[in-house]
């Protein structure tokens, strides 16, 4: 096996961790993630590792990167560096292992290029606020910002239906949100096969980049995301 993987190569969590495998199964799934690579856990970047992330960056045309630990623990909680350039990709990673390692954790190293997105944000298959199963809630921010990456901003919220992937009267008005009337249909589809293939309630961060969509992250839908709207 290759130093140095590229995203769909494998699934396993003791390899690429949560995060990593996650990517992997969503590829293979043929639902469209940012082109990227994964340093495993466990690989040090000596000799001809450290070749391979180089030669990554160039056969992937990756001008900046977002780097993301993914531990065989967790598939949320990772440390995010972006606009991390070649020059500086071998550094970065040593020092995000290194990070890792100061937790107790093992930590692949998932390498993908960095996008500047038009708008972004979270679609969760079940209405976080009121639990509601028959209906989805869409959060949505201009450009690649904190709503993907810190949930920090404070996003449009849409509420749609899940059956269909009509806009709620309960949502913002259609004209005030950041989203198109063709982009929230995209989306819809895009929760609906997430949640039947895994058969479970999802929430999906994901971006627009050059009129594009792409997965960014999928997680089970969790007390801890109804907590979050309380």
């Amino acid at each position: 096996m290759s130093k140095v993987l590229k995203i769909d190569e494998t699934d396993n969590p003791e390899i690429v961790g949560q995060l990593g495998a996650q990517l992997a199964k969503l590829a293979k799934m043929g639902v469209r993630i940012v082109d990227g690579f994964i340093v495993p856990i466990d690989q040090k970047l000596e000799f001809g590792a450290s070749n391979e992330v180089l030669a990554l960056f160039h056969q992937l045309e990756i001008q900046k990167a977002i780097l993301r630990s993914s531990t065989n623990t967790s598939d949320y909680d990772s440390e995010t560096i972006r606009g991390v350039k070649p020059d500086m990709a071998l550094g970065t990673i040593k020092y995000m292992q290194k990070n890792a390692a100061r937790k107790g954790q093992k930590a692949a190293i998932v390498v993908q290029r960095d996008i500047d997105a038009e708008v972004s944000g979270t679609i969760h298959s079940i209405n976080p606020v009121t639990l509601n199963p028959r209906e989805m809630l869409i959060e949505a921010n201009l450009w690649m910002n904190h709503t993907v990456l810190s949930g920090i901003s404070e996003p449009d919220m849409i509420i749609i239906n899940r059956r269909t992937g009509a806009l709620s009267m309960e949502s913002e008005g259609r004209g005030e949100i950041c989203l198109t009337p063709r982009q929230l249909v995209q989306l819809h589809a895009l929760a609906r096969k997430i949640e039947d293939r895994m058969n479970e309630d999802i929430s999906v961060d994901w971006a627009y980049d050059n009129g594009k969509l792409y997965v960014l992250r999928t997680r089970p839908f969790s007390q801890k995301t109804h907590e979050r709207f309380k």
